[in-house]
């Protein structure tokens, strides 16, 4: 695989090493790796890699992940002023896994539901147990026939070759009015700011690109979205002062504020309205 050595927002040949394969464009306020290598993530991930990573199995874990998702639907919905209520409105999820987040649309009333999921095992999990339709491949694989009213991907973009092409991909396949919600890393967050080596160390050789705030507004605005909405997507201030620190307390409620006004953080959620 040929990845560009330019950024690839702006194609610029100017950015700056931050890493023997990881560059930093300061027009565009993104790092992109040039060694981008994509992995699999097969059924091994439900079943072992994320209990080696978090302690337990991905469906042990489904409270987290549905209460999450709870969350992440009140904000997509509240965006739709012109709907009193669900019914009508579709939703595509790009790397649904095992289906939690398209469980709580369906529990949230949305009828019209389909995931796109490269494990054959979670794309049967969430069919098996929820009946809700899933498409078993990869997302570059599909050529979409219909348009949604919502589309939805958690750190999916940045698992892409070429992300800016699958951002103005999405946007084709959206309603008018309709909204993009993902999340993706940011490096404007605590680990690329205060740690750098250890950002670098700990970097998926799967990801092309890590964005900011400011550059997700304006490759979103660039693409057509007129509502950017960008969230925090968590609180970690261990990662700056030590939690055993007098300091710590009220430093966490320092940052707490700081990360809600600027959204710094080291993950952020994106929610993109395409209207008129």
């Amino acid at each position: 695989m040929l990845i560009q050595k330019s950024c690839p927002v702006c194609n610029s040949n100017k950015g700056r090493n931050i890493s023997g394969s990881l560059r930093y464009c300061s027009f565009c306020d993104i790092v992109y790796n040039i060694s981008y290598t994509p992995l699999s993530y097969d059924d091994s991930y439900f079943l072992d890699e994320y209990k080696d990573q978090y302690g337990r199995t991905y469906l042990q874990d489904f409270d987290s992940i549905y209460n999450q998702s709870r969350k992440r639907l009140a904000r997509i919905l509240n965006l739709f002023r012109h709907h009193d209520h669900t019914q009508g409105l579709s939703l595509l999820d790009i790397g649904s896994a095992m289906g939690f987040f398209l469980k709580a649309a369906h529990d949230c009333g949305i009828e019209d539901l389909l995931g796109i999921e490269i494990s054959q095992y979670a794309s049967q999990y969430c069919q098996n147990e929820y009946d809700i339709p899933v498409i078993h491949g990869a997302y570059e694989q599909r050529l979409l026939s219909r348009i949604f009213d919502i589309i939805t991907a958690w750190f999916f973009i940045e698992h892409c070759e070429d992300p800016i092409r699958v951002l103005r991909e999405l946007y084709s396949y959206i309603n008018t009015p309709g909204i993009l919600a993902f999340s993706v890393p940011s490096i404007f967050g605590p680990l690329y700011t205060c740690t750098r080596p250890q950002w670098v160390a700990s970097h998926p050789a799967d990801h092309r690109i890590d964005f900011s705030p400011s550059s997700l507004r304006k490759i979103l605005h660039d693409i057509g979205f007129n509502k950017i909405i960008i969230k925090p997507s968590g609180f970690h201030p261990e990662r700056i002062i030590n939690p055993d620190s007098v300091l710590h307390r009220p430093f966490a409620s320092l940052y707490r504020v700081f990360s809600k006004l600027t959204s710094f953080s080291d993950t952020l959620e994106v929610y993109a309205l395409k209207e008129i």
